[in-house]
């Protein structure tokens, strides 16, 4: 099970008044297996989904969310519904990237566990909960990326009744992918109005990073990039230089209380 841990913890702004949301219970979410953790301030003003990568488990990822400490922002980890046999941890998957041989496909299917994404989120907008879509932010990692990429692109298409606002809703607050391209490919210009944050370590001269990049863009009207270095695979954003933009893009995009938040304080490593 992969360790991720972030050094320097930075503190937030403290809060006296409280507007916490209920915390969503297991049988509300089922059959999600997850960690839900509130704000630390006592606002309840955004929600952070957080997907792992393929061959992980809720845990790293929901240490990662408490450690970022965003103002006003819970957290909610969530596992992926595959396990991934013979392996000698727990390891899931979000969706099948293998065949029985263990072989790479093709061409992996990612809409897989959309049905049940969109069923989570009928679940966290309902009366029961409270959540405005808008107020809910993804971040995921590799494979987790990708999911969290192809669930704004189908709700962006397709969007999602709610009883919050009693209108369809299309749109997230924020998705930041790592290292993870969307899997579905439009055919033209459709401009959905989620903001994206695409942190990668291709070279955007690459035909690899070229074509990724451009099937973004051409899904979302608003898509920041952030290129780390190259030469370290897939791993998650080390130090300042590369965690630097995901922080400003959060500032930008988190909703904040009065007081308000610039995005000020320390930037953070992740350390394995």
């Amino acid at each position: 099970m992969t360790e991720l841990n972030l050094r320097p913890v930075a503190s937030s702004s403290s809060s006296t008044s409280s507007s916490s949301k209920p915390i969503p219970t297991s049988s509300l979410l089922k059959p999600w297996d997850f960690t839900y953790s509130p704000s630390q301030t006592g606002k309840d003003l955004n929600l952070l989904i957080m997907f792992h990568g393929l061959g992980d488990t809720k845990l790293p990822f929901s240490n990662l969310g408490r450690q970022l400490n965003l103002p006003h922002t819970a957290v909610l980890s969530l596992q992926a519904p595959n396990p991934i046999p013979l392996l000698e941890n727990p390891s899931y998957s979000w969706y099948n990237t293998f065949t029985p041989l263990f072989e790479p496909l093709a061409s992996p299917d990612p809409t897989t566990a959309l049905p049940s994404l969109r069923h989570l989120l009928e679940a966290l907008t309902s009366s029961q909960v409270g959540w405005e879509l808008p107020q809910i932010h993804l971040f995921g990692w590799g494979q987790g990326g990708t999911m969290s990429l192809e669930l704004a692109y189908n709700i962006g298409r397709e969007p999602l009744d709610t009883c919050t606002t009693g209108a369809p809703a299309k749109r997230f607050g924020s998705v930041i992918s790592i290292c993870a391209p969307l899997l579905s490919h439009p055919t033209s210009d459709l401009k959905l109005e989620t903001p994206v944050l695409y942190f990668t370590r291709q070279s955007p001269q690459s035909a690899v990073g070229k074509k990724n990049q451009g099937v973004i863009k051409r899904a979302f009207k608003q898509v920041d990039v952030v290129v780390g270095k190259d030469g370290k695979g897939e791993e998650m954003p080390r130090g300042r230089g590369e965690w630097e933009g995901i922080m400003r893009f959060w500032a930008q995009v988190l909703k904040k209380d009065d007081d308000g938040w610039k995005g000020g304080g320390q930037v953070f490593e992740v350390v394995r």
